[in-house]
């Protein structure tokens, strides 16, 4: 099957990472593959077989241009499914898949209000996949579209091995953007708050973003107070394979919460919309099914914050004792092979 992927940029982020997983799954099951997108640092991580077709950052927000760059290559490589991730690439996609007459596929990954904001998106997307259910459901446009959407989650490569796990180290993975950085600042007190506790404490902040300068300051005063180098900015991380070593418990949701659970970590469901639980064998279920977001939760707070790794480590023994079982569960229904076999059947009833 020829293939067009379609992505805003190409640098890292839940839907990016995806994306060059996908892209790599596919063409290592003999699909022919090409993917458009801005540059970014995700290129290098792509398997050699998948054709990459950049886009300027000029004329990245044209939609017109992309459209005719996308009729274009349809009908050079005689694409089977344009397959588009994120608002603009779905809108191009959509309106090039109708002149051409090339089905599409779309995926939210999350931003269903922004991402299907356009009634071009919702009436020529052949299929839309949806990487929860609830991001599904919640949506107003449900009625209209559920006819043609399908919940696949995203997937990842399983590792072959856990990784030693850092005892007493917290982890949180994301882009440093303003969001995050609100959820990163309440995390911090949190665990300010926490050394009187567990004086051995440690918080491990892992990303890159436009606030990174302003993270470096917060954390060289949390530190200054605590006279200790409590707080640490491990900085961008290209690629998890390379890590020897874990954080034993990883706040996060989505694909953080994966790649935490695949790797043996506990994992306390957060982000700066929804403060949730610590993932167990209990309740794995219900965060699975919804990308493993409290879908009833509120936002957090550094008070809630410190409660949840209260409530972690007075129960350690009995929440490290079921990772084993949880990256089972991970393997089982998070793995890339399962998630690509899954949206090739999609593939296939659409071409």
């Amino acid at each position: 099957m020829r293939i067009l992927q379609l992505v805003t940029r190409f640098d890292f982020g839940g839907a990016e990472n995806h994306v060059r997983e996908l892209c790599n799954e596919l063409v290592a099951n003999n699909h022919q593959v090409i993917l458009v997108s801005r540059n970014g640092r995700q290129k290098e991580l792509l398997d050699n077989r998948v054709i990459f077709i950049p886009i300027p950052s000029l004329v990245s927000n044209f939609i017109l241009a992309q459209a005719i760059l996308i009729v274009y290559l349809n009908v050079r490589h005689k694409i089977d499914v344009i397959h588009a991730h994120q608002r603009l690439p779905i809108i191009t996609a959509c309106l090039a898949g109708f002149i051409s007459r090339v089905p599409v596929v779309a995926t939210v990954h999350g931003r269903v209000r922004h991402d299907l904001r356009s009634v071009i998106a919702r009436k020529f997307a052949s299929k839309i996949i949806f990487v929860s259910n609830q991001v599904l459901t919640i949506s107003r446009h449900f009625e209209s579209i559920k006819h043609k959407s399908v919940v696949i989650p995203n997937g990842i490569p399983i590792p072959q091995k856990f990784p030693k796990i850092e005892s007493f180290t917290i982890g949180y993975f994301s882009r440093i953007d303003e969001r995050h950085f609100e959820v990163i600042k309440n995390l911090v007190l949190a665990v300010e708050k926490f050394t009187n506790d567990y004086p051995n404490i440690k918080l491990l902040l892992i990303g890159d973003g436009k606030e990174v300068e302003k993270l470096k300051l917060m954390i060289h005063d949390s530190n200054l107070r605590l006279n200790d180098n409590v707080i640490q900015y491990r900085g961008f991380v290209e690629n998890l394979e390379d890590w020897s070593s874990f954080p034993e418990l990883v706040f996060g949701v989505g694909r953080v919460a994966i790649e935490a659970l695949a790797r043996g970590a506990n994992v306390l469901s957060v982000n700066y919309k929804r403060m949730g639980e610590i993932i167990s064998l209990s309740n794995y279920g219900q965060y699975a099914l919804n990308n493993f977001v409290n879908i009833s939760g509120i936002p957090p707070t550094s008070e809630k914050m410190y409660s949840q790794l209260k409530l972690y480590y007075q129960k350690r023994n009995e929440y490290r004792a079921e990772t084993p079982a949880l990256a089972l569960k991970i393997e089982n229904d998070f793995s890339i092979s399962k998630t690509t076999q899954s949206i090739v059947e999609v593939y296939s009833t659409v071409s």
